[in-house]
């Protein structure tokens, strides 16, 4: 193998003369960025005490539609609060605007949306009144990370169907790269290579990929945890070459149509930008105001569609996705995956590390973001501002997208929000009558 990381290391030293290049940084939060050591994978998933609630084949299967709080046993008044908490964060900087989804047992009990999907012009100015665009509830919103859950079902979906193993060699179907690891390592994050390597500066596409296929991998894969697009990227790679398709394609053909998430697509069309909440002034790539295409710089270097990031979508698309998982792979009869797959999926993959839980492509157990709901539940987090957690124990999900970094990512962590979403919808859980004396 070679020197641990060498290659990242080289690659990021040679960009420091570049124009723009020192403004870029990584478009990932540094909590996702948390890493531990692991004493290698176990040969099947180490599954915890709580894996009976992902027990999903005897789930009912419901579909998401609009109703009182009361109706699934939650306190309509303390599910209020979020609004006052909501508006205070615009108030106060750190995002311009946000959209709340949260449901339990298939009842939509709290869709709101709140400030503004545009505010700022291209020079970063504030926009006049008139000219800003508010924040609705069907506004499209860049999922940026979470679109490595959508990956990650895509995979899941090849091994499901005997396309693909779990403990196949990536270089089984990429025979360009330098190392040699799993794809249960890549979904699981333990493939060993680093968070990320800058690519917007070279020279084009072809360059980039060879970048990522050159680049060492920090630690020997199986080793440790170390959170990484790159490992989505190859995923998201690994899956056009088993099924044919094209990222985007096969995504629409398996998961978005069969699902009817009509609103969920990578490179949105120019005639859906009024919809689209902007995001980032990046003059480092002269892409000025970014707004109805991908912020990551790195997915929008290698054309928008790819493993790791890129995907945009309303919270009304992603709740069906998550009711779709809570239903054990089945939403109002259209099946993408087996209730078993599902708890595979959501099951722990490694062990522990530093207390940290991990699927097939989802996060397990982050109290930093999953709060009350952590103990049992997966969900994720998106750099542009956005999140989800399902919890299969109160067959809730709670959603948060926002365009926290219009018109800069230096306003501060949205995390204190994100926390209290998923415990106010706790704690209205815990406030109805029925469950004050037991429950979550």
């Amino acid at each position: 193998m070679k020197k641990a990381g060498m290659a990242a290391a080289t690659l990021i030293v040679a960009f420091a003369g570049a124009a723009g290049a020192a403004e870029l940084s990584p478009s990932m939060e540094p909590e996702q960025q948390e890493s531990g050591k692991i004493n290698g994978l176990p040969d099947q998933a180490n599954a915890p005490d709580w894996v009976p609630a992902w027990e999903r084949a005897g789930a009912p299967s419901v579909t998401l539609q609009e109703g009182p709080a009361r109706r699934v046993q939650m306190d309509p008044h303390v599910l209020d609060r979020l609004d006052k908490d909501l508006e205070a964060g615009i108030e106060n900087g750190f995002f311009p605007g946000a959209v709340v989804l949260a449901a339990r047992e298939g009842t939509i009990v709290k869709h709101e949306a709140y400030g503004e999907a545009l505010r700022y012009d291209a020079d970063g100015n504030v926009l006049s009144e008139a000219e800003r665009i508010a924040a609705e509830t069907d506004t499209i919103y860049d999922f940026a990370s979470l679109t490595k859950t959508f990956t990650s079902t895509a995979a899941v979906q090849l091994i499901e169907a005997g396309a693909l193993s779990l403990d196949d060699s990536v270089t089984d179907y990429i025979p360009e790269m330098e190392e040699s690891f799993t794809v249960r390592q890549l979904l699981t994050h333990t493939s060993g290579l680093p968070a990320w390597i800058p690519l917007a500066f070279l020279d084009d596409e072809e360059a980039r990929w060879q970048a990522i296929y050159d680049t060492a991998p920090q630690m020997d894969p199986g080793e440790a945890y170390i959170y990484s697009d790159l490992n989505m990227i190859l995923l998201g790679q690994i899956i056009e070459e088993v099924s044919g398709l094209t990222l985007d394609t096969y995504m629409e053909e398996e998961i978005f149509e069969p699902l009817g998430m009509d609103d969920t697509m990578f490179n949105p069309a120019a005639d859906l930008q009024e919809r689209i909440a902007a995001t980032e002034l990046q003059p480092a790539l002269n892409r000025g105001l970014v707004w109805g295409s991908v912020h990551d710089e790195n997915a929008y270097s290698l054309g928008g569609a790819v493993g790791h990031a890129g995907l945009f979508g309303t919270t009304s698309d992603l709740a069906v996705f998550l009711q779709t998982l809570l239903n054990g792979g089945v939403y109002d009869g259209e099946r993408i995956l087996e209730a078993d797959t599902v708890k595979e999926m959501l099951t722990d993959q490694i062990g522990g590390v530093s207390g940290l839980g991990q699927g097939l492509g989802f996060n397990l157990n982050r109290e930093w973001f999953m709060g009350e709901l952590a103990p049992t539940a997966a969900g994720h987090t998106g750099f542009t501002g956005t999140s989800f957690v399902i919890d299969p124990e109160t067959n809730t999900m709670a959603i948060l997208l926002t365009n926290r970094v219009h018109p800069t990512r230096d306003a501060g962590s949205i995390n204190p929000w994100r926390l209290d979403l998923v415990n106010t919808v706790t704690d209205s859980i815990n406030a109805h009558p029925a469950n004050r004396k037991g429950g979550k």
